[in-house]
């Protein structure tokens, strides 16, 4: 039992290291950020954090691949409902907003990796970015199997509604709407996307 209880104890202070590390990246970039601060804000010394992660380079990708996986299981669950495709872009698009206002330190580091100060890890986010399209592109597939589109290229069709979504949501933060107002503009913009997608077939 007291294994058990070391081994999840051990999980929940890795758990929370990522947590105080994405906040202390996606406020300062990698180069500027402290170990001490993340150790301090996660409750432990910075001796501690050796333990976890060999060095601050090991910690931020250990960040983007626990990001990935939470993120993905997001999509993955948000897509695996059945409906339209219509009502299945709405959904993909309200998972966004529930990542980008609840895991906004995550989201913001993924984006930075990609797009920001945080390039020197874009290969990594690159992954993430291929995962999301792929996960996007199977339900391309099952839509034309169904016969609800009919476009060829399906991994150029998710990349865009990807990236459609992401920079929607990430300019209408910037620009301060809240939340509540991007969940109410889910249906409108799915339905948006899904017309833009199909007007050329």
């Amino acid at each position: 039992m007291p294994k058990i209880v070391d081994e999840q104890t051990r999980e929940a202070t890795r758990r929370r290291i990522i947590h105080e590390a994405a906040r202390e990246f996606a406020r300062l970039g990698f180069d500027q950020a402290s170990i001490n601060v993340i150790a301090e804000q996660a409750g432990i010394g910075k001796g501690t954090i050796y333990l976890y992660f060999e060095n601050k380079r090991e910690l931020f990708l250990a960040m983007l691949r626990f990001i990935a996986q939470s993120q993905l299981t997001a999509i993955r669950s948000a897509l695996a409902q059945d409906g339209s495709l219509d009502t299945r872009l709405e959904l993909l698009f309200r998972a966004f907003v529930q990542l980008a206002e609840e895991e906004s330190d995550s989201f913001n580091v993924y984006m930075s990796a990609l797009y920001g100060v945080n390039r020197a890890f874009q290969a990594e986010a690159t992954r993430l970015l291929r995962d999301y399209s792929a996960v996007i592109a199977l339900v391309l597939e099952e839509a034309r199997a169904r016969g609800e589109i009919t476009f060829q290229d399906v991994d150029a069709t998710a990349l865009m509604i990807l990236s459609l979504t992401e920079s929607f949501i990430l300019s209408a933060r910037v620009l301060g709407q809240s939340k509540q107002i991007l969940l109410l503009q889910a249906k409108k913009t799915a339905r948006f996307i899904l017309q833009g997608l199909t007007a050329e077939q």
